[in-house]
């Protein structure tokens, strides 16, 4: 828990809870507020000094009960969302608590707490449906999806294992395709450049996902080590620092090369499989498409283009 949250538990612990009398005096003066708020016309100097009693009475009435709102806010903690922290919980609760205290009717006899609980708990689901997904979701779907979660894990302590969709189909009363195309939709959408753990320092995600276009894996050790060494001759400096990064027995990572070269990852990608292509073809035959080129054979592994140029058909690797 930061500082700040601390801070602000204690200054909310500070102010005294109310009475039901006190409640049906504020609540009184807030009502009154209310219709003087609603007023066309300017008001007299009475009606002014009503006026500002009641905004004082509806500030009492909001410092009252903050603490309301944090109990409220603590069990959508638990829900482990990740797009409002705590305290912005509890600032979506206050908007929902101010509410409450402008329509509360003290006159029908509930306790305050009561009447302001609904309002609370709407204004908090509201903010998380509108914050929580990337494509918005009906609240009620919300509702069955958080009710499937507290399911699934009761069944997973009771099973001792993660529990099949048709076992949580059938205690939820539902279709075990229509549970699964729910589940589909509460899927979550996060950033490429977060990083890959909490543990982790330097790996972001995009790191970890490999690239369809890349041609690393279809080359040997062999090979990178025989183009390597021709590198010199047919890339320019750019390429040939990304290649050597990029090839080491230890790889840069993207972050890193994107520092010292200063082009961007798609560049950088770019750069690598030209200068990949490059070196296999200048390796394989370089004059294969004109009248002097011959085909190449890779029967021999002693020649520096072996296993890197096909004899069947002239195509590179």
């Amino acid at each position: 828990m930061s500082d700040a949250v601390k801070d602000y538990l204690n200054n909310i612990a500070k102010q005294p809870l109310l009475t039901p009398e006190q409640e049906i005096q504020l609540g009184r003066r807030v009502m009154q507020w209310r219709k003087l708020k609603e007023l066309d016309r300017p008001l007299t100097p009475q009606e002014q000094r009503e006026y500002r009693s009641g905004e004082r009475a509806r500030q009492q009435f909001i410092k009252a009960n903050l603490q309301l709102v944090v109990h409220v806010a603590r069990k959508y903690e638990k829900r482990n969302r990740q797009t409002l922290e705590f305290m912005d919980l509890v600032q979506e609760g206050n908007i929902g608590l101010s509410r409450a205290v402008e329509l509360f009717d003290y006159s029908r006899g509930y306790k305050f707490s009561t009447y302001a609980f609904w309002w609370i708990k709407q204004a908090i689901n509201r903010a998380l449906h509108y914050t929580d997904p990337i494509i918005r979701l009906p609240s009620n779907v919300h509702d069955v999806l958080f009710k499937i979660n507290r399911i699934a894990q009761d069944l997973s302590q009771q099973l001792g294992r993660t529990p099949k969709i048709s076992e949580i189909a059938e205690v939820v009363e539902m279709k075990p395709k229509e549970l699964s195309n729910m589940l589909k939709s509460a899927y979550r959408v996060t950033s490429l450049d977060r990083l890959a753990s909490s543990h982790d320092s330097g790996n972001a995600i995009v790191d970890m996902i490999p690239d369809p276009c890349s041609i690393e894996e279809d080359l040997d050790t062999w090979k990178i080590q025989v183009m390597l060494s021709y590198i010199d001759q047919y890339v320019d400096t750019v390429t040939k620092h990304i290649l050597v990064s990029r090839y080491a027995n230890e790889p840069v990572k993207w972050s890193e090369l994107q520092k010292q070269t200063g082009l961007c990852r798609e560049s950088m990608q770019r750069k690598q499989r030209h200068g990949l292509s490059r070196l296999r073809m200048m390796l394989a035959d370089p004059l294969r498409d004109t009248p002097l080129g011959g085909v190449k054979s890779s029967s021999n592994p002693t020649e520096p283009w072996g296993g890197l140029y096909e004899s069947q058909g002239g195509q590179i690797l």
